[in-house]
């Protein structure tokens, strides 16, 4: 058995409203989510189950709080109605306006209850401001009133021109940018607060877990009460590539099989094509040298605990 915990799709009311996320860096043309090439998809590649989600990362970028409610509801009502018409092949996370947080707490809501998701995805940053901000308390609260996990995947940052010179915010600043956001999660005492977090980083964490020895300096005065490499091991860390087995050997030596997610970031590609990264991912799987009972962890049984399938 498979569960994809890094699964993406874009509804076609969203590409209407979002002209822009049609097209993407790494030359895929995305199109709006069909259940059945999903499906035949999943089945080619024997994925089981596929957790969709959809960062939404220029949702908040112009302020407009009414369009940000709107454009989250869409991917939520589609990715609930995939849901309920394949229960046993597709599971959900929810994107929350982040703009009004009340807003914010009433689709949760709404996603949690009416629409019955199983956890939120949300960018590693939101139009250049980051989630341990005093601000986001109220949304913190209700993440852990919820009790589901909560998946933060990179984003486009602000930041200088020169990262844009060979595609390098795609293929360094947004590894950056998750060890940046989940960093500052850890440092500002969240996991304190919120000793239940179930958190998720994309991507193997970025660079966390390269340099856990750096991330335990305490200078800059964090607020986390304990080492920081305690908090860093209690996050779940997914497989989307691109990936090499001895990366994901490195993460498992470090944190543990038991905090790994099989996620392969599908429907991404290169140069226009979508169909790379499962057989990527899936070779690097089976190239892993750990027992197969460990690998079974990876593919599922992390997931089945943490979401609760």
């Amino acid at each position: 058995m498979i569960i994809d915990t890094h699964f993406h799709a874009f509804p076609g009311k969203y590409l209407d409203l979002v002209p822009e996320a049609q097209s993407d860096v790494r030359g895929v043309g995305f199109h709006a989510f069909e259940h059945r090439e999903y499906l035949d998809v999943m089945d080619k590649h024997g994925i089981d189950i596929g957790v969709l989600s959809n960062t939404g990362g220029r949702i908040e970028k112009d302020g407009n709080r009414a369009r940000a409610l709107e454009l989250c509801k869409i991917l939520n009502d589609s990715f609930a109605e995939a849901s309920v018409k394949h229960p046993r092949r597709f599971k959900a996370f929810a994107r929350l306006p982040m703009l009004d947080l009340d807003d914010c707490a009433r689709e949760l809501e709404r996603c949690y209850g009416e629409l019955r998701m199983h956890g939120v995805m949300l960018p590693t940053n939101l139009a250049g401001k980051y989630l341990d901000e005093p601000q986001c308390k109220p949304f913190w609260d209700a993440v852990a009133l919820g009790g589901k996990p909560l998946f933060l995947h990179p984003a486009n940052a602000p930041c200088q021109a020169n990262w844009n010179k060979y595609s390098l915010h795609q293929k360094i600043l947004w590894p950056t940018d998750t060890t940046l956001a989940i960093s500052r999660v850890v440092y500002s005492g969240i996991f304190d607060r919120y000793p239940k977090l179930k958190l998720i980083a994309a991507h193997l964490g970025g660079m966390i877990l390269l340099y856990l020895d750096r991330l335990n300096w305490r200078e800059g005065k964090p607020e986390c009460a304990r080492e920081p490499e305690e908090y860093f091991k209690k996050i779940y860390y997914d497989t989307a590539g691109p990936i090499r087995a001895p990366f994901i050997k490195l993460v498992c030596d470090t944190v543990g099989a038991e905090q790994i997610l099989f996620g392969a970031d599908y429907p991404h590609g290169r140069g226009g094509r979508d169909d790379q990264f499962y057989p990527m991912t899936l070779e690097a799987m089976e190239e892993l040298d750990i027992p197969q009972a460990d690998k079974e962890k990876i593919y599922y049984k992390n997931a089945q605990s943490l979401f609760g399938f």
